[in-house]
């Protein structure tokens, strides 16, 4: 995933690592690596991290930052 604004990234990242579960390396200036840990297929485990990022997303608007999260094709 790609966000709109690096600035935010380190933010992102830590608040998808809060949870144990979760593992979030960036790779890029803007970009992160993200896996959920356990017993999910790959197509549940997108889904559970695009839920968990549309979260934080939300979070930010919801605060005043116009941010956007791009997903890779």
């Amino acid at each position: 995933m790609r966000l709109s604004d690096p600035t935010l990234l380190f933010e992102l990242r830590a608040y998808l690592v809060a949870r144990a579960d979760c593992v979030a390396t960036a790779v890029g200036p803007n970009a992160l690596d993200v896996t959920i840990l356990g017993s999910y297929t790959t197509e549940a485990m997108g889904m559970e991290t695009h839920l968990r990022v549309r979260a934080w997303e939300e979070g930010q608007r919801a605060r005043g930052v116009d941010v956007r999260v791009c997903w890779p094709d």
